[in-house]
């Protein structure tokens, strides 16, 4: 999977679709008890956790593997960017040499290649985390009607790998999002990158989809987890 091209592509809209990633960002910042000075947004995008983040902050370090990304989110003196994929090692080597209080993810970590080593690196860094991972139960409805499966992990696939690297509080997030008929829809699974660039569908399944999807909309399923430094396994 290589999501990143397609943000790439639609970098430019991303932020008049990206309505329910701001939802998961402000739940996952809900979810965290104190305030934090020195800050990791690891697969920020234009920066849905930075927006939501509205607590006094020393510095906010955002990094994603897309430029044009990084290029959208805000900034500001306290602001830094980096470019960096978090499948590379090179990546969290950088990050252990960081002197930083808090690692967060937010609607990014289920397009890593292997999240289960994924989340060991961070799991190493030992700093507080907090995460929100997108499951295969998003568009479960829509998979299913078009008899098509989801290209990221199930809500069980992800618990367990977060279980085998956190002893944390996780919980299950749904959401969902109304449209008006079905093209609109699959115009914000393009566009939005909760997809990720994936291509679910061909022709003959989209104009099926177009006519059976009966469903006024769209659901999500997000698994969040909160995790203090000491609750690293």
């Amino acid at each position: 999977m290589q999501p990143h091209r397609e943000f790439r592509r639609f970098a430019g809209e991303y932020g008049r679709y990206s309505l329910i990633q701001d939802r998961v960002a402000q739940a996952l910042v809900a979810s965290i008890e104190r305030p934090y000075g020195r800050i990791v947004d690891l697969g920020c995008g234009s920066g849905a956790l930075f927006r939501a983040y509205e607590r006094p902050f020393t510095h906010y370090l955002a990094v994603d593997i897309s430029p044009e990304m990084l290029a959208l989110h805000p900034t500001g003196e306290r602001v830094g960017k980096m470019v960096g994929d978090f499948d590379d090692p090179a990546l969290f080597a950088k990050l252990a040499d960081l002197d930083f209080d808090l690692l967060l993810s937010s609607s990014a970590l289920q397009w890593s290649r292997d999240l289960g080593w994924t989340l060991a690196q961070i799991a190493a860094l030992k700093r507080p985390v907090a995460l929100s991972i997108f499951t295969s139960g998003t568009f479960a409805s829509l998979h299913e009607a078009a008899g098509t499966r989801s290209p990221i992990r199930s809500k069980e696939e992800t618990i367990e790998a977060l279980k085998e690297n956190f002893d944390a509080t996780i919980d299950i997030l749904k959401y969902e999002l109304y449209f008006r008929d079905t093209l609109s829809m699959l115009r914000y699974i393009k566009r939005s990158g909760v997809s990720g660039g994936e291509r679910m569908l061909g022709y003959a399944a989209t104009r099926r989809l177009l006519r059976e999807y009966t469903l006024p909309y769209l659901e999500f399923e997000v698994v969040r987890m909160c995790a203090p430094a000491a609750a690293v396994v």
